[in-house]
């Protein structure tokens, strides 16, 4: 694997009307790129020309290479403007168009036909291999349409069946986080921690699943990949020790050489991993790792006199390697002031986990500024969440924001926020319910709208991770809302992909995780009390901080509740007082937040 150029940072990506490319000198420009619309398949028939569609992102190393080499060969420009309909898209932008037409990452190349289904398609691929095949697949499309057209049509067969075929029954329990924790097992790497052999990403999911288990008790092996995959990625090139703030994946095993790029999405999962393992372990270390990762989100993402995070950090590896006074001197790389929903909703449950689990108000109070920010800009009560937001909301509707959303809403009322936030998750919930759900076969559509008409871009997709997310916090719902019919559609879900999940691996760890939930008895935590009062704070607290793999807490003001509380039975009498059921199964109550952890731990079996 190739490093990062050695070349000086610029400010950022040069745009190009509606096209941003690499900040470096490039020619890519010259190339006739048009922006996807339905228009594109229109014309490719009408020409007959197949479609270029380049899939980049603005952090993209390999992207911005191909701008400044292969989009820049007076020969490629000559035969994609001559021979193409090319095509332009943002990965981060138009997630619903790279689910359908990436080829194994960035930069993609594909190559469609006016149907929009995929001929071929490559990642980065250097000039003198590009002209060749653009050659080739010129060539082939003016030649040999029939057998283009034969081959497309007996793949979009065998699509149509298999996403007739019926869902095979209910998820198999614990069998389910079994499975995916023996091929996690078989791709560990126990000398130097993660899991594969070569390039390695943090997988934040699965350590997610595992720190699940470990809340049931104490497992030596599992603990043993937990811990050391936690020290490596924080001890090794993959974490910025100056600055702070993990990088995309590293390139090699021993965790030393990273991809320079820094996501908001990979920064917020690992927030919330490294909270969770201070709850885990007791670490004092990962609590250092996690406040510094919480310094990173907070004075380089953190939109400047806003309340919402930028999306990412372009990657310069020159800059990365000075240390903290020459990088003073230096400008920084350039930073993506995109704000994305569904990144920014991750970032918010990644600072909620860290308040509930280390106590930082500052860290609720910003989580809280976030989701405002998301909601009073992005969501739309007819048509959803919108995707991203540059001045504008746009691209509604995607089932992975949506997910996300309901999740952090979730999150906030759990974390004492306010009841506005139950109150917001049952209308992302109920719009879910009313626009994505497949009401034959159960789970949920990724898109309210499919980028197109025609082949790949004019099917509606029903993603595993996606799905699982959502599941999960339906069932939270459910018992928040006490309204069964979320948690319903959730089982609807999992079942959905009960004989399918295997196929994903690792990437089924979201699924294990809404399994496990489905099948966990219910866990309700009732705290009667001011929500800003610090003594409520602690109760709300304690009851996250109990090594149990779920729980649902119901926080009650009684300043507001008051009348509910005499007709539930509750009392307040000045002091925080805490009501626990697990099941069918109701306990005394509690005053004493030291006491909620144990009661918890103490009444809760499978």
């Amino acid at each position: 694997m190739v490093t990062e150029s050695n070349e000086e940072a610029t400010p950022g990506p040069a745009p190009t009307g509606s096209f941003r490319f690499s900040p470096r000198p490039n020619r890519a420009g010259q190339i006739k790129w048009r922006p996807w619309d339905e228009s594109i398949f229109q014309q490719s028939g009408k020409e007959n020309k197949p479609v270029l569609l380049a899939i980049s992102a603005v952090w993209c190393h390999w992207c911005h290479v191909m701008d400044e080499t292969s989009y820049s060969d007076d020969e490629v420009i000559s035969l994609i403007n001559e021979s193409f309909i090319p095509v332009r898209v943002d990965s981060d932008q138009r997630p619903d168009i790279n689910f359908r037409y990436n080829q194994g990452g960035w930069p993609t190349l594909a190559f469609l036909t006016s149907d929009g289904e995929v001929i071929t398609g490559t990642t980065y691929i250097p000039p003198d291999q590009l002209r060749r095949l653009l050659g080739d697949v010129r060539d082939l499309y003016s030649s040999n349409r029939q057998e283009i057209q034969a081959a497309v049509d007996n793949i979009r067969e065998q699509r149509e069946a298999l996403a007739k075929q019926p869902p095979e029954g209910p998820a198999s329990g614990p069998a389910v986080a079994a499975s995916v924790l023996e091929v996690a097992g078989d791709v560990y790497d126990s000398e130097f921690g993660g899991f594969g052999s070569t390039t390695k990403f943090p997988y934040a999911n699965v350590l997610s699943l595992i720190m699940m288990i470990l809340s049931e008790g104490s497992i030596d092996e599992l603990e043993a990949m937990l811990t050391k995959t936690l020290d490596a990625m924080a001890g090794g090139g993959m974490y910025d020790q100056v600055e702070g703030g993990f990088f995309r994946y590293s390139t090699n095993r021993e965790w030393t050489i990273p991809h320079f790029e820094k996501m908001l999405e990979d920064n917020a999962a690992l927030l919330s991993v490294y909270a969770e393992a201070v709850r885990i372990t007791g670490s004092k270390e990962y609590e250092t790792v996690a406040r510094d990762l919480y310094r990173y989100l907070t004075t380089v993402l953190l939109e400047p006199g806003s309340a919402v995070f930028r999306g990412s950090q372009d990657a310069d590896e020159n800059y990365y390697r000075l240390d903290l006074a020459a990088r003073k001197e230096t400008r920084a790389p350039y930073i993506d002031p995109t704000v994305f929903a569904g990144w920014n909703a991750l970032a918010a449950s990644a600072l909620l986990r860290a308040f509930q689990v280390m106590g930082d108000v500052e860290m609720r109070d910003r989580a809280s500024g976030v989701l405002d920010f998301v909601w009073e800009h992005m969501w739309d009560m007819d048509r959803g969440l919108n995707h991203y937001y540059d001045g504008q909301a746009h691209l509604p509707g995607m089932l992975g924001d949506t997910a996300s959303m309901l999740t952090a809403c979730l999150d906030a009322y759990e974390s004492g926020v306010g009841e506005v936030w139950l109150d917001r998750a049952l209308k992302i919930a109920q719009w879910l319910q009313k626009n994505l759900e497949n009401e034959k076969t159960g789970g949920f559509h990724d898109c309210l709208e499919t980028p197109g008409t025609e082949g790949l871009s004019a099917e509606r997709a029903l993603p595993l991770a996606e799905n699982s997310i959502a599941a999960s916090a339906l069932i939270r719902l459910a018992q928040n809302s006490g309204q069964p019919r979320f948690a319903e559609s959730a089982e609807r879900a999992i079942n959905y992909f009960s004989g399918s999940y295997k196929e994903s691996g690792l990437f089924a760890a979201d699924y294990a995780l809404a399994v496990e939930r489905l099948i966990d008895p219910p866990v309700r935590v009732t705290i009667v009390g001011p929500p800003d009062d610090p003594e409520t704070i602690k109760m709300i607290r304690a009851a996250h901080l109990a090594h149990i793999p779920f729980r649902s807490l119901e926080i009650l003001d009684p300043a507001r509740h008051n009348e509910d509380l005499e007709a539930a039975g509750y009392g307040y009498a000045g002091q925080p007082i805490a009501y626990i059921c697990i099941g069918a199964s109701c306990q005394p109550p509690l005053t004493d937040p030291a006491e909620l952890p144990g009661r918890l731990e103490a009444g809760r079996t499978r």
